[in-house]
């Protein structure tokens, strides 16, 4: 093949939310794209008009805005380099499936509208040689035909794919001569995608393995219509720990429902990236400008990539202790309006109040709605108690109020301004209580915070303020009270 400038494509259908598997193309694409200078196309492949959403539709658009990326030549630009969306490019389909028949290369076939389009059983040939009498038949019943593709018995079609490397296959293995336009004149996917690839010159194909059955039924559409296929890479799977294709009984596996769990697209990009990619055996952090100049085809595995939603947990946890205090600030703001605790849009009061507490939430967030349980206590009233919280595993009623007594005594005596003066009381007071600090301090964090996960103590009673505390103190004791009558 020529040397051309790199153009490749990533055409979803939207038929559902972007997934996990169809981003993972879509990044391999365009990492590919820029790391060789070339062009990152878009196309709407929306043919199947029966499962058609417009959800599906701005959920693609939505998914690469958030992800920061876009395309070269994207569906806002017009004319004649774009919008790509098939379903507005009928008439050039047709055209060459025209072509096709009149070269002897397809066929119409009035037979499938016996069988449906698609056909229940497997399809055998019936419509290659009807006889004149059963043409006109068909015809004078108003029977709209399908077109096939005419798909030779003998020899073999093999290509070189970039990640799996040769593959072949016997023509006579392939499905028997597959539809390429519907009766309704829509395209299938075969014929569009090459038609389409063609006229965008797209010169490298980047796609999931699932199509590798396709491939060699593409390149006769190629070799049928005497053009230059493009390269091939497919792409490895991506699979569960299970072993089993990555699918909603792993978990979310939509871009959205990431999105809605607090996922910072950095960390997406980045480990969605490493599914199936390495640049060396060590390296984990790249962000999307080092992406763009290291991606390399030659670095993808064949092998299936193993999606591990701790190890994504940790790479977004990783990602939001390096955020600015004010960039974490707007993106944990939409979780606090969203509990009412902060007004929209926000006021300088709601993002200080905030930016103060930045200190003691960043190293405990994992996922941006983190910011709702740790910051709870603050926002809201904590009035109710439960005895067996406030108290340590293995440890009285009475013990909990006694170290709850004996915590408060600490920070009464000491204030709650010098955390390293505050932390070595409260370990002498432990000492003295016989007992570890972490028995010492649980009730007293439960009694403030109403959960034995919260930001650093001290620091939440600075926020808290003494006046809240004692009246929360003074509500855990009566039903640490109650507990020993």
């Amino acid at each position: 093949m020529s040397e051309k400038q790199v153009r490749v494509r990533y055409a979803p259908s939207p038929t559902g939310m972007q997934h996990i598997g169809g981003i993972r193309t879509a990044l391999f694409n365009y990492f590919f794209a820029r790391s060789k200078g070339g062009s990152f196309i878009l196309r709407i492949e929306d043919t199947d008009q029966t499962r058609f959403h417009e959800d599906a539709l701005r959920d693609i658009y939505e998914t690469f805005s958030w992800l920061g990326i876009e395309p070269d030549e994207s569906p806002d630009h017009g004319g004649d380099f774009g919008p790509y969306v098939q379903s507005q490019r009928l008439e050039r389909y047709q055209k060459y499936a025209e072509e096709l028949i009149a070269s002897g290369r397809a066929y119409r076939d009035y037979t499938s509208a016996q069988r449906g389009d698609q056909g229940a059983a497997p399809y055998a040939f019936e419509g290659r040689n009807l006889s004149p009498e059963d043409l006109q038949r068909y015809k004078d019943a108003g029977v709209q035909p399908v077109v096939r593709l005419l798909v030779p018995q003998e020899g073999k079609t093999e290509f070189d794919d970039l990640v799996l490397g040769r593959i072949k296959r016997k023509n006579k293995d392939l499905p028997p001569d597959p539809i390429l336009l519907k009766s309704d004149g829509f395209p299938t996917y075969h014929l569009a995608n090459v038609v389409d690839d063609h006229q965008m010159e797209i010169t490298h194909v980047l796609r999931a393995q699932e199509w590798v059955p396709s491939t060699p039924i593409h390149l006769l559409i190629y070799d049928a219509f005497g053009w230059e296929p493009p390269r091939f890479a497919h792409l490895p799977m991506v699979m569960g720990k299970d072993g089993a294709k990555l699918s909603k009984r792993h978990g979310a596996t939509s871009v959205i429902e990431f999105r809605r769990q607090g996922y910072l697209a950095e960390a997406v990009m980045n480990y969605v990236t490493l599914l199936g990619w390495s640049y060396d055996d060590s390296r984990e952090f790249f962000s999307c400008r080092d992406l763009e100049q290291l991606f390399a085809i030659e670095k993808i595995n064949k092998a299936p990539a193993v999606f591990d939603y701790r190890k994504l947990d940790w790479f977004n946890g990783q990602y939001l202790r390096e955020l600015s205090p004010d960039r974490l600030v707007d993106e944990l703001l939409p979780w606090l309006q969203a509990e009412g605790w902060a007004t929209t849009p926000a006021t300088e009061a709601d993002r200080d109040r905030l930016l103060a507490l930045i200190p003691l939430i960043q190293e405990r967030l994992k996922l941006l709605q983190d910011v709702v349980p740790l910051t709870r206590f603050l926002y809201q009233e904590v009035d109710t108690w439960e005895a067996d919280a406030l108290t340590p595993k293995k440890a009285s009623a009475r013990e909990a109020l006694e170290w709850l007594d004996q915590a408060w005594a600490v920070v009464e005596k000491e204030g709650f301004e010098d955390q390293e003066k505050l932390d070595e009381a409260f370990r002498k007071a432990a000492d003295a209580a016989g007992t570890k600090v972490g028995n010492l301090l649980m009730p007293l964090r439960v009694a403030l915070t109403g959960g034995t996960v919260s930001p650093p103590l001290v620091g939440s009673l600075r926020e808290l303020g003494l006046e809240r505390a004692r009246k929360r103190l003074a509500g855990a004791r009566t039903v640490l009270e109650a507990a020993l009558s």
